[in-house]
Parts: structure tokens; sequence; C-alpha cells
């Protein structure tokens, strides 16, 4: 069975500091005592055994009884940009792209797009859910989650950042080709998921001009959240079997 497991920021070979939600999820929601054990992950590839000391109110005090550090897979990075949806459903969609091994996830604000965040810590709330999603799924490296940005400023910082990548879009046109069918090696690739109410002439024509080939799902129209979650499933089904792990847990449980 496994430890149930925390984030911690900050690990150190003696200690580890939970932040006061992890304290409050470990002492008044797992009702932990004192004695018991837990794993500690700090996201970026520490991974510790950990012995609660004492609980106290949004307090937990750890002592780091074993650490080591994974070194994270050299592989194919799976880059979701899809536009922001309303409601819970965003939330949904960064937590089934992180249980997915999606590797960064880029909020899109599209010309259709209707939810637009207005909430200046909306990318800190996000990587928390994000955060949730790992603990649960036992991924030990986060994804990255950017800010919201216009397409042209994100195609613009994907391609210095990823730029020997394959750049796709979704669409239903009556030529593009599958996505199931597409070779991508070990190319990192960057799928862009418009609004719901679809990309407008100008967004598609500038897409094309920035060599993103379409690519066909499903004969229907999806929502943001399916669609982003199909291209993950996908994607990520597709690493895993050219022998590249989608989620990164073997080596550290």
């Amino acid at each position: 069975m496994y430890l149930p497991r925390f984030y911690c920021s900050s690990l150190f070979e003696s200690t580890g500091q939970l932040s006061a939600s992890q304290a409050h999820y470990l002492a008044d929601v797992l009702r932990l005592n004192k004695g018991q054990k837990v794993e500690l992950f700090d996201g970026a590839g520490a991974l510790a055994v950990a012995e609660v000391i004492c609980t106290a109110r949004q307090k937990v005090d750890l002592k780091v009884l074993e650490l080591k550090t994974v070194r994270k897979p050299f592989q194919q990075q799976i880059i979701i940009a899809p536009s922001i949806a309303k409601g819970e459903r965003f939330d949904w969609l960064i937590a089934k792209c992180t249980e997915l091994g999606v590797d960064r996830i880029c909020p899109l604000l599209f010309e259709r797009t209707v939810k637009q965040p207005k909430n200046p810590k909306i990318t800190q709330r996000w990587q928390n859910i994000a955060i949730a999603a790992s603990q649960q799924c036992r991924r030990l490296f986060l994804p990255q989650i950017d800010a919201p940005l216009p397409l042209p400023q994100v195609i613009k910082t994907l391609k210095k950042d990823h730029p020997d990548s394959r750049f796709l879009f979704g669409s239903l046109a009556d030529n593009a080709p599958s996505l199931i069918n597409q070779p991508f090696g070990r190319k990192d690739v960057v799928v862009f998921v418009g609004p719901e109410g679809g990309l407008t002439q100008q967004e598609e024509n500038f897409l094309n001009s920035e060599n993103t080939l379409p690519v066909r799902l499903t004969d229907t129209v999806l929502r943001i959240e399916t669609a982003a979650l199909a291209f993950a499933a996908i994607l990520s089904a597709q690493r895993s079997s050219a022998g590249l792990s989608a989620v990164d847990l073997a080596k550290a449980d």
C-alpha cells in the first residue's frame, strides 16, 4: 500500500515544511498522527519518506527519514494550449491533463474565448489543482502552467522554448488528417485547442502561416476540455508505446 503523498516545495535532508492547506489535509482530513509515515515530493524530482513529529492548527512538523532525487526522463514533451473554458470545466481540464502526463499547459485567449480570467492569482490556483492531481496520481514532476495570453504571444514563446516541435490544431476540415495516424517520433508536440465558438478565419490563417498542422480527432464538435483530454490521451499513449514514460512513477515508488 502506498504512503499518503504531500507536496513540499522545499525538501531538506532532515526536515520538511508543508503549506497550511497541505497541513490541514494531513491533520484534519486524513487525521494522521505522530509517528505515522508519509511521502513528500517537491514537483521537481525530490521524493522523501518522512515521519509526523507533531500536528497543530495549520502546522505539521515532519522529520525526513529518507530522501532521494530522481532525474527527469529525457522524453518527448506534450504541450496542450487550450482556450479557457467557463466555470470549473477548465479546472477539470488542468487536473486531467496532469494525470495524463502533459508536460506544459498554456491557457489561451482567442477572439471567441468566453471566459476572461480576472483573478490575478489564477495561475497559482491552476498550479494548486495540478499539485492535488499529481498527489492523487503519484506523478513526481509537476507540469508547467503558463499565464493566459493571446495566441500570437503563445506561439512566439512556444517556438522559442520548443524550436524542434510539431505544432497542431484541432480541425473538422474534410482534408485534415487523423491525429492517430501522425508520426511524431521523439519530437515535442504542441496542440492548440480553439474556443467553442471555433477559430476565426484570421486565427486559422495565422496558425497555417506558422506551419501549424490541422488534425482531426472525431467527426463531432467537441467541448474544449473534451478535445484537450482526447489530444492528451492519444499523445500520451503514443509516447508510452514508444517506450517513453508518460507519468514518471516507476523509479520513484
